[in-house]
């Protein structure tokens, strides 16, 4: 590598952890004015607790503890656009210094200043690679963590949302631990025909028995309602188990798909050999990361000939006419990768923004005049 081209390099890579780092100092700022109470509460809780000793030392604590590990998951929604953004700059900053007017009199090609800044914007693709592969997957109990739970982990304990289960009940419970096979608060909504409660379980605790494929209640009661749309209280009797196929392996499994987006292609290609209901979409998922990093190089091929030219020009039209071009055809792109469609395989959606973009980026690599 030259000392022209270690040059370009550092200025794009500076130019892109710059615009990376505004954009996440942004995000982090707004939240923290919208969310201040939760910081604050939670750090005044560690306080009390004896865990710390400053509230306001601790509410730094809880901000960096919250959104420190959200850098790495920003990182993949930002990487496309901050690159395009980062290419932009870098390239306004050589011709207004007519740095691209001096390249051109030594008779060095203006492709060879493109070379230079898709080879940067490949090498970071490949880190977000290796950071949605090795990075998110083992940060994602803290990344699903609410305001609520600042200053803590959720590893194997999580609360159930209503969940429907085989048979058309809805099935909840505020604290399910996997480990111990344990679930609190348990309440079944017990389901006619027609859809509607016709009676409720609660029970305070609930244990898994893998025997009899049913959960053992402590407490459990059963409320039957009937009457005119069923609001008269019948009677209330204790049940000892409730048999249904939500173990906590089928739970967990349920609670990946909803939180697929930082799972490993190794761990949703497992989630999907274990019969997940949403297969087709954990498949067009991992189509479309692969679709999504050649998204990014061939929107950064469009955009580059904005801004080489062999005589400087207007900067602000060059930036409009970048804009114009890279921001929609990212958009785009993404919503075509991640859109259904019926009868369609979810590998062609995810690859047809690709394949559409390289002939056009070729082509605009090749009316470039250098």
């Amino acid at each position: 590598m030259t000392l022209i081209d270690r040059f370009i390099a550092y200025r794009f890579l500076g130019n892109f952890l710059t615009i990376f780092c505004l954009i996440f100092l942004f995000y982090v700022s707004v939240d923290v004015v919208l969310q201040f109470d939760s910081y604050v509460d939670a750090a005044r809780e560690a306080v009390d607790e004896k865990r710390f000793t400053s509230v306001w030392a601790t509410t730094l604590l809880a901000i960096l503890d919250f959104h420190g590990p959200r850098i790495f998951q920003f990182f993949g929604f930002m990487v496309g656009l901050a690159t395009v953004a980062a290419a932009g700059f870098t390239l306004s900053q050589m011709q207004r210094s007519r740095e691209l007017v001096a390249m051109l009199a030594s008779g060095i090609p203006l492709h060879r200043v493109a070379l230079v800044i898709f080879a940067c914007a490949a090498f970071l693709n490949a880190l977000q690679v290796l950071n949605q592969e090795f990075v998110i997957p083992r940060l994602a109990s803290v990344l699903l963590r609410e305001h609520s739970q600042i200053l803590s982990t959720t590893k194997t304990v999580f609360q159930v949302p209503l969940t429907r289960d085989a048979n058309d009940n809805l099935f909840s419970g505020s604290r399910l631990d996997v480990d111990r096979q344990m679930l609190d608060d348990l309440l079944v909504m017990v389901r006619d025909e027609e859809g509607k409660a016709s009676s409720r379980i609660f029970a305070e605790a609930a244990y898994w028995d893998d025997a009899t494929d049913s959960w053992q209640l402590e407490g459990g009661v059963v409320t039957t309602r009937s009457g005119p749309d069923q609001e008269t209280l019948e009677r209330q009797e204790t049940i000892p188990s409730y048999a249904t196929d939500l173990s906590p392996h089928a739970l967990s499994v349920r609670r990946d798909q909803e939180r697929a987006q930082m799972l490993s292609t190794l761990e949703i290609s497992a989630l999907r050999s274990q019969g997940a209901d949403a297969s087709r979409s954990l498949g067009r998922l991992m189509w479309s990361r692969i679709g999504s990093i050649g998204v990014n190089l061939l929107v950064l091929l469009l955009i580059l000939p904005s801004f080489l030219h062999r005589v400087p020009g207007p900067l602000l039209v060059q930036s409009v006419h970048c804009a114009a071009i890279g921001i929609p055809t990212l958009l785009i792109s993404v919503l075509v990768m991640m859109l259904p469609v019926p009868g369609v395989s979810p590998a062609v959606m995810a690859i047809l923004p690709t394949a559409i973009l390289i002939p056009l980026s070729f082509w605009r690599m090749a009316t470039l005049r250098t």
